[in-house]
């Protein structure tokens, strides 16, 4: 039990050993110095409290936290707390266009479980937030099916209340933005949370006596709701996403220009009556106002998308349909359906939905914060190799290449990444990308919350230098873009090699031997061998990373039973053959190693 009377004390952020060396910055690269994850004292997955409250942070994952104050559990209960991969859950969180999951899911428990007053639960986040366009939503979920939004009734202002006389430090929520890290408060537990980062959205209760809402950040985006255009209160919302001109003139150049996208939520409602839109005019038209003509006469298109839930958009070009009023450099029309809308003028009419497609599948990219972390390790005084990561939260201390006797040689500071964005790598220096024929092109996909993993094979250019270079991340340019749009620049230092000493299983495995017991033995010492190393055989005999993770879950305790699980799943798998090929396999991996 915790005694909240006596708060837990916070440890120093780092340890003094927990320096790892790393290649120096300069003015012109985005290193910082790496060091190992953040020590905390705080459970792991769980801890007791009773009456007195309790006040923990986890010590997986810098951020996270969870209060419980003084008089809000009845009885002495364990408050369990995990994070869980999405797609772990049979029901992920409904997300549509443009929302992205901010941080991994978290499980709470006791799941269903009301408490006697408000607790505080804190979780790190992802998120970029940086153009002011973006907002955090919590979802919940009671059963893992069904999510809702989670409203949080209570502000900063009775926070002192909530602590009831605990001694805990809360920091206000202009701080918790900076660090990254959103409050959530309840009076009870779901089985999950979910932070969701969407387009900032004006969402009220609206009746039959009618209503209106106005974006916060277009205020010129406005939808009105004429009495009796729904019988009964529901929860209506309004989007406006601003097109950013870097984005417009990168994708199209200059042949056409947008409005914002506006959106009224939920989608495919029908109304009773016909609800009035305003959207503001494309840039271009209002610099260049012209005689607005009708049908295909006219350069201003009104786009629309009917589809709702998780579909993709489905753009249609409606200006025959829909009369447009102009008024203060906006359009003003009604709709009867609730759908996403847009304004495009494009010389080329024909063209506009193409133009609004290619345009609208960027504009849907969720924005995150990512390192790029760079592992490498030299086979001998001239050839080496590098595994580049782009990770969102802070999984490097658990990345393969620590157990394959990698180094860290390169962190970045954290970078803005868009989601499905294609990056790729450039080597400069005096280290040269090697491509072997069987390899892919030096590029990966960022994907949140996922190991986006380059392997990259390098040769040092000149022997008596010593083996450094610059390695540079850069996002797949446009035909419009006169140069390389680079996201990050590191400086890394090759660490030396590092041969490991064979013992007798050279003169073991170059004896050829037909006797089955002799062939059994040989695995066997080649298991004893192998230590931290067997997860290269593992590459080298095909097995992917999840057979390698299953592996070492099933086999916590030993190095020994790690690589012997290793050579029997082999053996099973692969048959008579199996022997021969492990043993050259090995003969590769020893010469490398």
């Amino acid at each position: 039990m915790l005694d909240q009377y006596t708060p837990v004390p916070l440890p120093k952020e780092y340890d003094e050993d927990s320096l790892i060396p790393s290649s120096p910055a300069t003015e012109t690269s985005d290193n910082v110095s790496p060091v190992a994850s953040p020590i905390h004292t705080g459970f792991l997955v769980s801890f007791m409290v009773d009456a007195r409250g309790g006040s923990m942070r986890g010590s997986r994952h810098n951020g996270l936290r969870v209060i419980i104050p003084p008089r809000t559990c009845a009885a002495p209960t364990r408050i369990t707390c995990r994070l869980v991969k999405p797609q772990k859950l049979s029901t992920p969180p409904p997300l549509v266009e443009g929302e992205g999951l901010a941080s991994r899911i978290i499980s709470l428990g006791p799941s269903s479980m009301q408490f006697l007053g408000p607790v505080i639960v804190e979780i790190p986040h992802f998120a970029s937030l940086s153009r002011g366009d973006r907002e955090l939503v919590v979802l919940r979920s009671e059963n893992g099916s069904v999510w809702k939004e989670h409203r949080n009734r209570y502000g900063d202002d009775v926070l002192e209340t909530i602590l009831n006389g605990m001694d805990e430090d809360l920091e206000s929520q202009e701080e918790l933005e900076k660090k990254r890290i959103r409050r959530i408060i309840s009076t009870d537990f779901p089985l999950y949370f979910a932070v969701v980062s969407r387009i900032q959205q004006e969402s009220d209760l609206i009746g039959p006596e009618g209503g209106q809402l106005t974006s916060k950040l277009v205020p010129q985006v406005q939808a009105i709701f004429p009495d009796t255009a729904v019988t009964k209160r529901v929860r209506l919302g309004l989007q406006a996403q601003p097109i950013p001109d870097e984005l417009l003139t990168r994708q199209l150049g200059n042949q056409a220009t947008f409005s914002p996208v506006v959106t009224v939520e939920p989608r495919r409602r029908k109304f009773h009556r016909p609800i009035g839109l305003r959207i503001p005019l494309p840039p271009s038209w209002r610099e260049s106002p012209r005689n607005a003509g009708e049908g295909d006469t006219t350069s201003l298109r009104l786009l629309c998308s009917v589809i709702g839930g998780t579909a993709p958009a489905q753009w249609e070009d409606i200006t025959g349909t829909t009369k447009l009023m102009y008024s203060h450099n906006c359009a003003n029309f009604t709709t009867n359906v609730s759908a996403r809308f847009w304004l495009a003028d494009c010389p080329r009419t024909a063209e506009a939905v193409t133009f609004a497609n290619l345009l609208y599948r960027e504009l849907m990219s969720v924005p995150y914060m990512a390192k790029f972390v760079v592992f490498a390790k030299m086979n001998d005084a001239r050839e080496g190799r590098l595994r580049c990561y782009c990770m969102t939260d802070d999984k490097i201390d658990k990345t393969l290449e620590l157990h394959e006797n990698f180094s860290e040689v390169a962190r970045s500071r954290d970078i803005e990444v868009m989601e499905g964005m294609p990056l790729h790598l450039e080597c400069s220096g005096n280290l040269v990308p090697v491509r072997k024929a069987t390899q892919q092109p030096h590029s990966f996909s960022f994907q949140a919350f996922r190991d986006n993993r380059l392997p990259v094979s390098v040769k040092v250019r000149d022997a008596n230098k010593e083996a450094t270079g610059f390695l540079s991340f850069l996002r797949k340019s446009t035909k419009y873009e006169d140069t390389q749009h680079v996201l990050c620049n590191l400086n890394i230092t090759m660490p030396p090699c590092v041969k490991v000493p064979s013992l007798f299983i050279s003169s073991v495995i170059s004896n050829t031997c037909t006797c089955s017991h002799e062939s059994e033995l040989k695995i066997t010492v080649i298991a004893e061998q192998l230590g931290l190393s067997w997860t290269e055989l593992a590459r080298e005999l095909q097995f992917s990373v999840d057979d390698i993770n299953r592996i070492r879950v099933e086999n916590p305790n030993s190095l020994l039973d790690q690589s012997s699980a290793l050579l029997n799943l082999w053996v099973s798998r692969e048959g008579k053959k199996a022997k021969n090929q492990i043993f050259q396999s090995y003969r590769q991996l020893h010469n490398l190693l």
